[in-house]
């Protein structure tokens, strides 16, 4: 199952440290989960736009019962206590081939 999360910050918040430390804790989670998250990219958007994302993180999970594992785990929950607070738009998208 291919998981996507895209992520907009607010103004003033977003930096290529946010984006390193982003990036750095989905390859932490990544690690301590390799049987069930297969693959992990984080992206940081090329173009500034109000409209724009800052974030897509896109992760290939073993199946779907992976995501309530990864949401939970305590690394997610750290990364999520940190940035929550700072973001002001968010979804995600889910799909299966």
């Amino acid at each position: 199952m291919t998981h996507m999360v895209f992520m907009k910050f607010a103004a003033g918040f977003f930096s290529p440290a946010v984006f390193q430390r982003i990036a750095d804790g989905f390859c932490r989670l990544q690690e301590a989960m390799p049987l069930e998250i297969l693959s992990v990219q984080v992206r940081e958007n090329c173009i500034s736009r109000e409209t724009n994302m800052d974030v897509l993180i896109q992760m290939e999970l073993r199946d779907p019962s992976v995501l309530e594992q990864y949401l939970n785990h305590s690394i997610h929950l750290e990364i999520s206590r940190e940035m929550n607070p700072h973001i002001v738009r968010r979804c995600s998208f889910d799909y299966m081939e």
